[in-house]
Formats: structure tokens, C-alpha cells, sequence
């Protein structure tokens, strides 16, 4: 068998680090356990944490007072504070529900990592942590490329053209605010939009993870069954062999409805997060290619906008394809259990474990899908979609 049980695996160490980034970035233990720091650090920042999360959200709510207090913007400005103040609104939004729900998220995570462990397939468990790692990989260099494109942005400015240095349109300095006063706020303006952004990579991470490892679950109850087939070409007498085949279809059951009580966290648990997600890409690239209509065609002012818009569509395909592999990973179960070898037990054991498959069977033919806003079905097919969807709004408005 190539199961272990309560197997020490490298996919509960990577949450362990996992939830400790996020404590470090948010403040917020995830974990069900406390966090592997000193506990002075923990009382400190715990402290620190709460004034950093105020002013944080002082600048998502008067971001979009800056159309107000600004003037004499130009087309492009005032599609940048639109931009940025919407994708900050949704983007902390989103962070404040996970956090709301951070309770369900440590239940979650420890059905993952500890009550699911009861079989552990070694092949499954390298090939969900090299996906994790690539996706991470990715969603960490799409993610922070436009935040260093925004600021090389503003120091390109402020060195060549003497404008000030301006990558987030505040309420407050003026834009022609020169004082050296002005010039430390919009740095401090700089570092507390690095902050929610942040906030948002963290929550990511988060449920990205989560959404691959609930679908190399199926994948490995999948194998699971499929292996069990192996217990009939044992030398043991054929009555031990039902008996062991018997406990091991329970077994399966059992980790099959632990799976199913995952999904079912994951969705209500972050249904915000993957609506919030979609409106972000539909709002974001439609506004991005409003301004590619109204910006020079400079390097510098083109940059921001393509690694922005590379940023958006790469983290709305992370989150929508680990979510649509829920549901494919999950449509093949039911032909693992039909090929689980049932039909090798005899007399009383074939009655009871025919049961027990078909029982197993139906349950698994039920659709397994997240769903975002509500309605939309989050897979391959749903991503193409959502992204077509923005472009046919930014043709209807031009």
C-alpha cells in the first residue's frame, strides 16, 4: 500500500510557515495552533498591528475623496484614484471577511492537514506541493511587479519632469504640494498602500492553497480506491481479505465526507473573497484599458499598466483554475469506487459492501463546485468568461 497513516508530511509544514507569513504580514493567526514566535514579539506587534490597521483603513475609505480635494486632474489621474480606491476597497474587503471567518478557516486547515492525513498518498503529496510552490512562485512575481512599476513610476517623475512623487493619489497633499512635509506623507502614502497590498497577497496565498490541496484530496481518495483492488491479489485467506477491503471502503467514506464538509467550509467560508476576485478582474481591466486609451505610449506610463493588468488576470487564474480542479478532481471519484474491486467479496460481505459503494457512489455523482457571487461557476471555462466579460464592457463604454 502506498498509504501511511497520520504521515508527518511536508504539506502541514508549508501551512505551519504558510499561516506564520500571514500572522507576520496581517497580524492574524490562521493556524489552530498559536504562533511559532517569541512572546514578546507577539504582544508587541499584536499592539503595533491594531494603529497600522487603522490607518490602513483610513486610506481605503478617503481614497476616493481624492476626486474631491484634487484638482485639475488629467483623464489618466482620475481613472488612477477610480482604479486604486476600487481595487482597495475590494481587496481589504476581502481580508476583513477571512478574518471574520478565521475560525472556520483554523477548522479547515486542520481537517487538511490532520484529520485527512489518515491516508496519505507519498506521489499525490509531492505533486500538490510542487503545484502550490508554482503557483505561489507565480503569484508572487505577478503580484509585485506593479507595485515596484507604480513606484519606479513616480521616481522616474519626480527625477526627470520635477513632479512630485505621487504613486497613490491621496485627499491629502496637493499634487503641487512641495513642501518637505508633503513629501514625507506621500512616502508614508506609498508604504501604506505596500501594506494593504500586502493584506491582499496574504489572503491569496491563503485560499489559493487551500483550494489546491482540497483538489489533490479527491485526487488522492481517487488513488486511494482505486488501489484498494490491490487487497484480492494477497496470499491472505479470502474472508480476511473482505474483512480488511470492508473496514477500508469505510475508511474511504469517511475521508470522502470530511472532504465534502472542506468544500462546503471553503465556499461559505470565503464566497466574499471569490466574488469579491471577480469583480476586481472586471473592474480593474476595464479601467486599465480605459487608461491605455488615455496614456502616452511611453515605456515608463506603459509598464505599470501591463504589469497590472498581467497581475490581475494571472491572480484571478490562479484562484478560478485551483477552484475549477475541485471539481474535476471530484467528478472522477465515483469511478474509482466502481473500481475499487467490491465485486470480488462473496455471500453476506458482496450484500453489505454493495451497499456501501452504491451509498458512496451517489453521494459522489453529486457536483462538486465553488461558486463566486453567488452564481458563477468557478472553472477553466468561467475565467475565460469573466475575462471576455471586461473587455465587453470596456466596448460597450467605447
Amino acid at each position: 500500500m502506498k498509504y501511511k497513516p497520520k504521515f508527518s508530511n511536508s504539506s502541514t509544514r508549508y501551512f505551519q510557515r504558510l499561516t506564520q507569513f500571514v500572522y507576520i504580514v496581517t497580524a492574524t493567526n490562521f493556524w489552530y495552533r498559536d504562533v511559532k514566535l517569541p512572546n514578546r514579539f507577539v504582544k508587541i506587534y499584536n499592539c503595533v498591528s491594531k494603529f497600522l490597521e487603522a490607518i490602513i483603513i483610513a486610506f481605503v475609505i478617503t481614497g476616493f475623496g481624492a476626486s474631491y480635494t484634487q484638482k485639475n486632474l488629467t483623464h489618466k489621474q482620475s481613472t488612477d484614484i477610480l482604479l486604486k480606491s476600487i481595487s482597495g476597497f475590494f481587496g481589504y474587503t476581502m481580508y476583513g471577511f477571512i478574518n471574520y471567518n478565521k475560525e472556520e478557516i483554523k477548522e479547515l486547515l486542520f481537517s487538511l492537514t490532520v484529520s485527512l492525513k489518515e491516508i496519505c498518498n507519498v506521489k499525490i503529496e509531492k505533486q500538490m506541493m510542487m503545484k502550490i510552490k508554482m503557483y505561489m512562485a507565480g503569484l508572487m512575481i505577478v503580484g509585485c511587479c506593479p507595485m515596484a512599476a507604480y513606484g519606479v513610476e513616480g521616481a522616474f517623475h519626480t527625477l526627470t519632469s520635477n513632479a512630485t512623487f505621487t504613486t497613490v493619489i491621496p485627499i491629502w497633499p496637493d499634487l503641487e504640494d512641495r513642501r518637505l512635509v508633503a513629501g514625507f506623507a506621500r512616502i508614508l502614502i506609498y508604504i501604506v498602500w505596500l501594506l494593504l497590498f500586502a493584506h491582499a497577497m496574504a489572503v491569496y496565498s491563503l485560499i489559493i492553497c487551500i483550494s489546491i490541496c482540497l483538489g489533490y484530496q479527491f485526487a488522492n481518495l481517487y488513488e486511494y480506491f482505486l488501489d484498494l483492488n490491490n487487497i484480492f491479489d494477497g496470499e491472505d485467506n479470502h474472508e480476511d481479505q473482505e474483512k480488511k477491503y470492508e473496514e477500508a471502503i469505510k475508511v474511504g467514506i469517511k475521508m470522502h465526507n470530511i472532504i465534502l464538509r472542506c468544500v462546503n467550509q471553503l465556499q461559505s467560508s470565503c464566497k466574499v473573497v471569490y466574488g469579491g476576485q471577480i469583480l476586481i478582474n472586471v473592474c480593474v481591466m476595464v479601467l486599465l484599458m480605459v487608461q491605455m486609451m488615455q496614456t502616452d505610449r511611453s515605456l515608463v506610463q506603459l509598464a505599470p499598466i501591463v504589469f497590472m493588468a498581467t497581475g490581475i488576470l494571472v491572480t484571478s487564474g490562479l484562484f478560478i483554475w485551483s477552484a475549477g480542479d475541485i471539481t474535476f478532481e471530484a467528478e472522477r471519484l465515483p469511478t474509482a469506487m466502481f473500481h475499487s474491486g467490491w465485486h470480488n467479496c462473496r455471500r453476506q460481505s458482496y450484500v453489505r459492501v454493495r451497499k456501501l459503494i452504491t451509498f458512496a457512489m451517489i453521494q459522489a455523482q453529486h457536483v462538486v463546485v465553488i461558486k463566486g457571487l453567488g452564481v458563477i461557476e468557478l472553472s477553466y471555462d468561467s475565467y475565460i468568461a469573466i475575462v471576455k466579460s471586461s473587455y465587453s464592457v470596456f466596448s460597450i463604454i467605447y
